[in-house]
């Protein structure tokens, strides 16, 4: 009886280790070519001449909801989404933030991941609007940066990163904003899959489901690639 008993125990951990074991050899002990990775997007800088980089985002310097400095290089070393949004829009933004959030819940234990939304109408969402629009709706804001800064820096900064924002008097709300969302990576690259034909799908519709999952998985991906990185660089 006593040696079944081991014997179930055995199996059991072997259950519970293998997995963990399975995940850390396919991380860090194959070859690149077996190792996902995302494509960069934007097309890449010449630093000197016969080098380049890849697309970085441009510097920006914002807000967040509790009076603190959020900039570019604050975000370094940060998996994050990037988006736009207002805290009175009527109609896109309630559902957009609906489903970050949800994004937000499943990587709230990894800390090298955040969200940082910015506002298109930094007149009325100051730091005091944008606190009670959160706490309001029970966000996580060491997870989740709600941000304002100059409107039109921040316009600038949406066109840089390939998204919209401006104002229109015809729309409700008075202004519009892409319901997409981009990954930016711990060096500020920004990051996507490629679709069946593959081209980069640069941006993920936060309203379609589809796109949502993809994005939940393309996270996934990051936070792998990053984690490799870092043990290489220990390796070093």
């Amino acid at each position: 009886m006593e040696k079944k008993s081991i014997f179930n125990r055995a199996v059991l951990i072997s259950v519970l280790v293998l997995p963990a074991l399975l995940y850390l050899f396919f991380v860090y002990g194959q070859s690149e070519v077996f190792f996902n990775t995302l494509d960069y997007v934007g097309p890449k800088e010449v630093v000197e001449p016969g080098d380049t980089n890849y697309y970085e985002i441009p510097d920006f310097v914002l807000t967040d909801s509790k009076g603190e400095l959020v900039t570019k290089q604050t975000m370094d070393s940060t998996i994050y989404v990037m988006s736009f949004f207002f805290a009175t829009c009527p109609t896109i933004c309630p559902a957009m933030n609906f489903h970050l959030n949800e994004i937000q819940k499943r990587f709230k234990g990894y800390p090298d991941f955040k969200l940082l939304s910015i506002t298109v109408d930094p007149e009325k969402d100051s730091v005091v609007a944008l606190s009670n629009y959160a706490s309001m709706r029970n966000y996580d804001t060491d997870k989740w940066l709600f941000t304002t800064g100059e409107q039109s820096e921040i316009y600038d900064l949406a066109k840089k990163v390939y998204l919209n924002a401006f104002e229109d008097q015809t729309a409700e709300g008075g202004f519009l904003h892409s319901t997409n969302a981009i990954l930016i990576d711990w060096n500020g690259n920004i990051r996507s899959r490629k679709d069946d034909f593959g081209n980069i799908v640069g941006s993920y519709d936060v309203l379609e489901v589809t796109e949502l999952n993809d994005m939940e998985a393309d996270i996934k991906v990051l936070i792998a690639e990053y984690e490799r990185e870092k043990h290489n660089l220990l390796d070093e």
